[in-house]
């Protein structure tokens, strides 16, 4: 007891000093008295009165020491309410009026000590609301308001606290839910809101908090799912949601936080609602839980390739060239957030499940180069927000279904080196935003549609069009009939006529490819029965080839040079010319063969 005498007395020395204080006396002018003491208005930059005992209200002509940067009076006996006045020292760094027996609610005037760093009024009666004004204190890092009687909701203004570190609001009887806007607090690394009687979900926003060391929730009556952004918590060592009313299925993303999950000092969720199968990282930690309700939860997880993902949250599988053997499980579909698909180069096989069409956020489908095989699925036209589909490099067979048309965003459409039969469907032509068609190397036949000349397309640039090394046959659409390329037309005749429009004019149209290796098509048309003459020429106007000679019914024709000369000799890389006469009719073009 002698000890805390003379300490006292020393801390009250020292104070005389430093504030000019003058004892036994009137104050002089400039001078305010408090508490029997005199206090330089214009010197006096810090009071400290901890632990002294000292009982009373706080006199409202504190607000006289307008050049206080830091008013400690902790640990005393005052009683009353804060004054309102305090909000005229606009200068304060720290206010710290914990540990008293401070009643009433906190005057929103506090709102203008923007300055403050630190503001603990901890351990005392205050009532009433957090008031909003609390969020104009921007610069503030440290919070501390536990242990009173606060009730209300936690204002969203808190938010704007940018700064904070520390937010201590346990032991109060705060209500409502945990404002979204605690999302902002990105430089949190203590959360304590413990022992109120908070309610609803935890928000999403929470998952923001990526320097959150210290996660205190228990005690309160939350509501619904642990949202699957606690993950993003990485630095989170305390978590402890006990004695709530939380429901649904753990996220299994939580096993990735670095968490001491079996140690209860550092991990505690019993006294919920946590519904089987629970994460392995805490099957002997889960406490006591209240599984009465468990069959009616929705599933709000599944396992693909052995790693879980959380319906909510999943909005891209990243996961091309990693490996991936078997075939794609239909639980895929299930991830109905997901915009971006990436399962390219992997040994995926069998068929592409219908369930694919349950994602219909989905902008980009890439399974290239893997074993897949099978029809395209039908159910892959309900994903009418797809803009990228790359399917080319498998083993894909049969028709392109009909139901291609309706992916209407579409603008990149890569099919090629597959196995598909059948005919290119007319719905193709409502892909009006299609910018790049790749149909090459498959077996597609029959004939093509006029209406894919709706298409956007550049069609006489081979970057934005490709339908080479197929089995089409003509009549090819009109935009087209220049550009197809190599086609196997074995089961049409090796010239061919279109019977269903007859031309007014005679045309001979660029090869194509051009230049090319090894074959290249020469389409040409005849407006009447003529005979037709169709010869290639080198550069010394030789005789190479005498593709056609014979008489010819009307219609639109192709034929195909395979680069050889008429003794069946391939003939050496350059410049060549080909030559159609009929009737009246002569003209000249030109082509390259490549080595």
């Amino acid at each position: 007891m002698i000890n805390k005498i003379v300490n006292n007395i020393k801390r009250i020395t020292l104070l005389l000093l430093i504030t000019g204080l003058c004892w036994g006396q009137d104050c002089d002018e400039g001078e305010v008295e408090l508490w029997d003491d005199c206090y330089s208005i214009d010197n006096t930059t810090e009071l400290d009165l901890t632990g002294l005992y000292i009982d009373g209200e706080i006199p409202s002509e504190i607000e006289n020491l307008i050049n206080l940067i830091s008013l400690n009076l902790a640990a005393n006996r005052f009683s009353g309410s804060i004054p309102p006045e305090i909000g005229n020292l606009t200068n304060l760094n720290y206010l710290y009026l914990q540990n008293n027996e401070l009643t009433g609610s906190i005057p929103p005037e506090i709102g203008t000590l923007t300055n403050l760093i630190g503001l603990k009024l901890y351990g005392n009666q205050l009532t009433g609301e957090i008031p909003p004004e609390i969020g104009n204190l921007t610069s503030l890092a440290y919070l501390s308001l536990f242990y009173n009687e606060l009730s209300g909701s936690i204002p969203p203004e808190i938010g704007n606290l940018a700064d904070l570190e520390h937010l201590y609001l346990y032991g109060n009887d705060l209500s409502g839910v945990i404002p979204p806007e605690i999302g902002e607090l990105t430089s949190l690394s203590y959360l304590y809101l413990n022992g109120n009687e908070l309610s609803g979900s935890i928000p999403a926003e929470i998952g923001n908090l990526s320097n959150l060391t210290n996660l205190y929730l228990y005690e309160n009556q939350l509501t619904g799912v642990i949202p699957a952004e606690i993950a993003n918590l990485t630095h989170l060592v305390n978590w402890w949601f006990y004695d709530n009313q939380l429901t649904g299925e753990l996220p299994c993303t939580m096993c990735e936080l670095d968490v001491e999950w079996n140690n209860s000092s550092y991990f505690n969720i019993s006294g919920n609602q946590f519904c089987p199968p629970y994460p392995d990282c805490i099957p002997e930690n889960i406490g006591e839980q209240d599984t009465t309700n468990c069959e009616a939860i929705p599933v709000r997880q599944f396992d693909l390739w052995g790693q879980c993902y959380m319906i909510e949250n999943t909005d891209s599988l990243n996961l091309g060239n990693t490996g991936l053997t078997g075939t794609i499980p239909p639980d895929i579909g299930n991830l109905i957030n997901l915009t971006h698909v990436y399962l390219y180069g992997n040994e995926l096989t069998g068929e592409i499940p219908a369930e694919i069409g349950n994602l219909e956020n989905l902008t980009h489908l890439y399974l290239y180069d893997n074993d897949l095989t099978g029809p395209l699925p039908p159910e892959i036209g309900n994903l009418t927000s797809l803009t990228h589909l790359y399917l080319y490099g498998n083993g894909l067979t049969e028709e392109l279904p009909p139901e291609i048309g309706d992916m209407i965003n579409l603008k990149h459409l890569f099919l090629y080196d597959n196995q598909l039969t059948g005919g290119i469907p007319p719905e193709l032509g409502n892909l009006t935003h299609l910018n790049y068609l790749y149909l090459n190397d498959n077996q597609l036949n029959g004939d093509l549609a006029e209406s894919v000349c709706d298409l956007n397309l550049d069609w006489s640039n081979s970057l934005h069009f490709n339908i080479f090394n197929n089995f089409l046959c003509p009549p090819y659409p009109s935009c087209m009939e220049n550009y197809m390329g190599y086609q196997d037309t074995s089961n049409c005749s090796q010239v061919l006529t279109i019977e269903k429009q007859v031309p007014i004019s005679y045309a001979l149209y660029n090869a194509y490819p051009n230049p090319f290796n090894p074959v290249t098509t020469l389409h040409y048309v005849v407006p009447e029965d003529a005979m037709v003459n169709i010869t290639i020429y080198n550069m010394m106007g030789r005789i190479v080839k005498s593709m056609v000679n014979s008489e010819q019914n009307a219609g639109y024709k192709l034929v195909q040079w395979n680069a050889t000369n008429d003794a069946s000799q391939p003939v050496g890389a350059g410049l060549y010319l080909y030559s159609m006469q009929a009737g009246e009719f002569r003209k000249t073009k030109k082509m390259v063969l490549l080595k």
